[in-house]
């Protein structure tokens, strides 16, 4: 956030040198204020803070478009930074695993296989000789609507289940039944999975089950 910050700061102190909106309003605000020859400090900040204003307003579409970038770019970054933290944990524990980003989007759209789909286990090949002996993972650091993509690619791909693996801990009740019915298993840190309303619930499991109890079962399946 603090780097950031810097960018900008850096970003918005251009705009009055680089196009033409922000050049003329910077402009008049200057003469304005070259002009006033203010003498008083109190006089001279309510100027200041009005002209601070006018010109804010006057921007406003590169601020917006400046804030959505930002937004966007860590929201990528964020989800990037999560998918590789899984990768590695999978390396560690010796999980064989194929990714779209480790063997190619062309391989997993071969298999009938979806943009959705971040990860299978043990392999793809495994994926085509018993799809429901294998782990088909997605990933999402917020939750938002975009579960429901998760839901078609399931019914499209004809498996039993679709791990759904995120960051967020703000569930709606109706969002945790929807989730249950179309048989989604989503993994969660523990500290949520512990919550009273959430450790019941057999569609729920926390990233150590996840990790210790069910990826196990399906390597083993395949290493006997």
């Amino acid at each position: 956030m603090k780097e950031e910050a810097i960018f900008n700061g850096e970003v918005l102190k251009s705009l009055g040198n680089k196009f033409n909106t922000p050049k003329e309003i910077i402009n008049k605000i200057s003469d304005y204020l070259y002009k006033t020859k203010i003498t008083s400090k109190s006089q001279f900040r309510e100027n200041l803070l009005e002209s601070i204003g006018h010109y804010s307003a006057g921007i406003s579409p590169y601020i917006y478009a400046l804030c959505l970038s930002n937004t966007q770019s860590r929201r990528s970054r964020a989800g990037k930074g999560f998918e590789e933290i899984i990768y590695f944990l999978y390396d560690y524990f010796n999980y064989p695993f194929d990714a779209q980003s480790k063997v190619g989007k062309k391989s997993f759209t071969s298999l009938g296989l979806g943009k959705l789909v971040d990860s299978i286990l043990p392999s793809s090949e495994a994926f085509n000789q018993r799809r429901d002996k294998t782990i088909i993972g997605t990933m999402k650091t917020t939750l938002r609507e975009r579960w429901q993509e998760v839901v078609e690619e399931l019914k499209r791909l004809n498996v039993p289940k679709i791990y759904l693996l995120t960051l967020d801990d703000e569930f709606s009740e109706n969002k945790l039944q929807q989730i249950a019915k179309n048989n989604i298993i989503l993994v969660v840190s523990n500290s949520i999975k512990l919550q009273e309303n959430l450790k019941t619930r057999k569609s729920i499991i926390s990233f150590e089950d996840y990790f210790f109890e069910e990826i196990p079962e399906i390597i083993n399946f395949w290493r006997k």
